[in-house]
């Protein structure tokens, strides 16, 4: 008769008694059940305000990183942010680490620098690069193309933070990277190369114009990161800039790795995409530390990027991202990291308002166990943390898949009031 160590029987015994749990037929999650975990505040002259306000200080006081896991494109999260990094500030936080990547961060510093011209120097910067055409319209920089995005900069440039950029590059942003390596060579290597960067910011104009395109081909290895791969004049000024100028390094590899990874995306290399695009942002966050002598053990950090990238364990991504390794780290340093979700319920659609929870066959719907608590002219926060051992240990809830992994996931849920649109920070050419 084969025998089991006695722990595993202990561990096959508990599991079962998880699986007996998970057997009962659960119950909604009632606004009962979230009362006592939920707070509200607003965002008032830049400032948090209200009982959930003071929550919220509360535990950035005890975090070593606190990561905010946004949806893209809201008013209301940079909102939260600029208001935010005063009270980080006040617990000991100097760095802000960001979806962008590290070359583009270098470009922030220097667009944020006085911190009153930011939005003014921001501006001007998107209008000069913006990438338009018949389907989208792209700043250079990704997630800073609104006033609001630009407020939160300066806050943080106000106050002296330094900036990590965790992400590749963006795609239609090569323009002012191009730019730069020829504003890094000397005299003589500008009269060298100047033809070879007219021709060659030339070329990615007609490539963005391709792909933005509302015909666009990109079968046969006609998308634009294929035909900039392609493209000798492309290498080959990547290659003489940086052989000219060490500082032209870093970037022609940006690009290189970039173009790279947007190119498996096209062929639908999906795995091969995103688990190279997460070793590039744990490189990233690596070398960002070294460069500005963050001292992992003890410093502390603010991250705002993609909700998909900020939680613990296994993303929805099939992967362990940025977010699980500030988690691990922080665990290992004896400290704590904070991971908060952002939802909507309330926004607005043409101008006109709309109540997610409205419409039950809506993605937004599938949270409303959670959204239930939101109101539209006050912010939400629910901590999460205290009612995952009813959702896992109890299985007490019916909950959603989605809803599911928030709880796995982050420790907090923001619903901000009223989502509005942002104001855009630039000119349309």
């Amino acid at each position: 008769m084969k025998t089991f160590p006695a722990i595993w029987v202990l561990g096959l015994i508990f599991s079962a008694a998880i699986a007996a749990f998970g057997q009962q037929p659960g119950l909604e999650l009632s606004r009962s059940d979230l009362d006592k975990h939920t707070y509200y505040f607003d965002v008032e002259g830049n400032a948090l305000t209200g009982e959930g306000a003071k929550f919220l200080v509360s535990e950035f006081a005890k975090s070593q990183f606190v990561i905010i896991g946004e949806y893209h494109g809201s008013l209301r999260i940079s909102e939260f942010t600029e208001a935010a990094i005063p009270r980080l500030h006040e617990s000991g936080f100097r760095t802000l680490a960001l979806e962008v990547g590290p070359i583009s961060v270098q470009l922030l510093r220097e667009l944020s620098t006085p911190h009153d011209a930011t939005a003014k120097k921001l501006h001007d910067f998107n209008t000069k690069y913006l990438a338009r055409g018949e389907r989208n319209t792209f700043t250079p920089i990704p997630f800073f193309g609104n006033v609001e995005d630009a407020d939160f900069l300066a806050a943080a440039s106000l106050r002296k933070w330094k900036l990590i950029g965790l992400d590749q590059e963006f795609a239609f942003g090569y323009l002012p990277l191009i730019d730069r390596m020829f504003s890094n060579l000397d005299r003589r290597g500008q009269r060298d190369l100047a033809e070879l960067q007219r021709i060659v910011t030339d070329q990615i104009k007609e490539f963005y114009a391709g792909d933005l395109a509302k015909d666009r081909d990109r079968s046969n290895g006609n998308d634009m990161y294929s035909r900039i791969q392609k493209s000798a004049e492309v290498s080959r000024f990547l290659d003489e800039a940086a052989k000219r100028s060490s500082n032209n390094v870093p970037i022609a590899e940006a690009i290189r790795r970039t173009t790279e990874l947007y190119r498996l995306n096209v062929v639908r290399q999906y795995y091969d995409t995103n688990r190279g695009r997460v070793g590039y942002m744990k490189e990233n966050l690596g070398r960002g530390f070294d460069e500005n002598g963050f001292d992992a053990k003890k410093d502390k950090m603010l991250l705002k990027m993609g909700s998909v990238h900020t939680g613990r364990g296994f993303s929805p991504l099939s992967l362990f991202e940025i977010g699980n390794t500030l988690s691990e780290l922080a665990d290992l340093n004896g400290s704590s990291s904070l991971h908060i979700s952002f939802g909507t319920r309330f926004y607005t659609d043409g101008g006109k308002e709309v109540d997610a929870l409205g419409d039950k066959a809506g993605f937004l719907y599938r949270f409303g166990s959670l959204t239930q608590m939101a109101e539209r002219d006050r912010w939400t926060v629910i901590d999460l943390r205290p009612l995952r051992e009813a959702v896992f240990y109890h299985r007490k809830f019916k909950l959603d898949d989605v809803v599911n992994e928030l709880f796995k996931n982050h420790d907090l849920l923001i619903i901000p009031k009223l989502e509005t649109d942002p104001t855009a920070n630039y000119d349309m050419k």
